[in-house]
């Protein structure tokens, strides 16, 4: 295979990788963003680490929330919790109760969401809010979940693909890059490098929840691409 195939496939195999990332990023991102902006009443209060919600889901599944409750103090805490879910038109369902945690264990409760909660046109959004007691602060957390309808994947199976081909893509274009690159083409590589290390840590942000982290490597990222892009096809 000459120099000039290779050299295509390493652009081909890259930037497939690059826009796959950038875009489950932007979605991980996106969703948060509006779930704040859903829920947001002028208070805020302090942050509940608990609550993790699926990046994606199909119109067809019905997904899992999974709010998990960790007591770090020296005595039992009971934890009394108001889940909000977003519905059409705004219409949410609410679920209340509590849960008794022992000192320095931890529980977990889950809660179901499917395409009745979809709100925004493609958006299911989650609101956990702790009452305070004694032993913890008032506490919240909110999240939000893309509803995509693509090749009949669940929500699982595509956010799992994309990170795979995503990983995939960016690790073999860069291989392909060194063998096949001039000392010419030194700075785009470092450029093309770096963008691909910042779009890998947008969608670690993203799926962690870190948002304000995701908005900030998505921005450099999309700069970074730019860059990248006026480097390799200049006018």
């Amino acid at each position: 295979m000459n120099r000039k195939l290779l050299h295509l496939l390493a652009y081909v195999s890259f930037f497939t990788g690059i826009l796959l990332g950038f875009a489950l990023a932007v979605i991980s991102t996106w969703s948060r963003v509006e779930a704040i902006n859903y829920f947001f009443k002028g208070a805020k209060y302090d942050p509940f680490n608990g609550l993790r919600c699926p990046v994606l889901m199909s119109p067809t599944e019905t997904g899992m929330v999974n709010a998990v409750f960790n007591n770090r103090t020296n005595e039992p805490d009971t934890f009394f919790y108001r889940a909000e879910i977003s519905g059409a038109g705004s219409v949410m369902r609410r679920i209340e109760n509590q849960i008794t945690v022992s000192s320095h264990q931890t529980k977990s409760i889950r809660l179901t969401v499917d395409a009745k909660d979809i709100d925004l046109l493609f958006f299911i959004f989650v609101k956990m809010n702790i009452l305070p007691n004694s032993v913890h602060p008032s506490q919240e957390a909110v999240c939000g979940i893309m509803i995509a309808n693509i090749l009949g994947l669940s929500g699982r199976q595509l956010a799992t693909l994309t990170i795979i081909l995503s990983f995939l893509g960016i690790a073999l274009g860069l291989g392909l890059w060194q063998q096949t690159s001039t000392k010419a083409d030194r700075n785009t590589q470092s450029v093309i490098q770096a963008l691909g290390f910042v779009v890998l840590f947008a969608m670690l942000a993203g799926a962690l929840g870190w948002w304000i982290a995701g908005t900030v490597l998505s921005a450099i990222a999309l700069l970074l691409l730019v860059i990248s892009l006026r480097s390799i096809f200049p006018e």
